[in-house]
């Protein structure tokens, strides 16, 4: 059985990879970066009650605290976008198809061939299944524009060639 699906890869792809990333093999990194930027809000949380009467400071921490609320928020849409900047020319769309033995990615700049072996995560959303690839590498595929096949029968077979188990990220 031969899958091929034809990717766009925008804004809310990017981010469903960024996102997949984050809770896949960056997952206990991710943990340890919340858990200081949470600390650090706390801290600054102590100096604007401390600096309440000094105007200047207690603005200056309203806005490193809203900042970091945003940052914090808003995390992989904005991993996303850096993504989009940094992208080569011509990988906006990519078609893929799955072989038994490998997969074949083009897009307008370059043609890859893939071994299952190589992807570290699969990772699911509403719209994208996602295959990680590396700590800064996915690669997503969209669920509606999947041909050759149904999703579940696509994901077992995904499953069976990577060895691994596909998670459910939300989004």
């Amino acid at each position: 059985m031969e899958f091929t699906c034809h990717t766009t890869y925008d804004q809310k792809a990017l981010t469903a990879m960024a996102r997949a990333v984050r809770k896949t093999v960056r997952a206990k990194r991710s943990r340890w970066i919340r858990l200081y930027a949470w600390i650090i809000i706390g801290l600054l949380l102590v100096a604007l009650w401390l600096s309440w009467g000094n105007v200047w400071q207690t603005a200056v921490n309203c806005a490193v605290i809203a900042a970091l609320l945003l940052i914090s928020w808003k995390e992989d849409a904005l991993n996303g976008y850096f993504a989009k900047r940094k992208a080569l020319p011509g990988t906006d769309f990519a078609d893929t198809t799955f072989y038994p033995d490998h997969y074949l990615v083009k897009t307008a700049a370059a043609e890859s061939k893939w071994q299952y072996d190589k992807i570290l995560a699969l990772a699911e959303t509403r719209d994208y299944l996602l295959l990680v690839m590396g700590m800064n590498h996915a690669m997503a595929l969209e669920k509606a524009a999947l041909e050759g096949g149904s999703v579940p029968e696509f994901c077992r077979f995904i499953e069976e060639k990577s060895g691994r188990k596909i998670q459910s990220i939300g989004g």
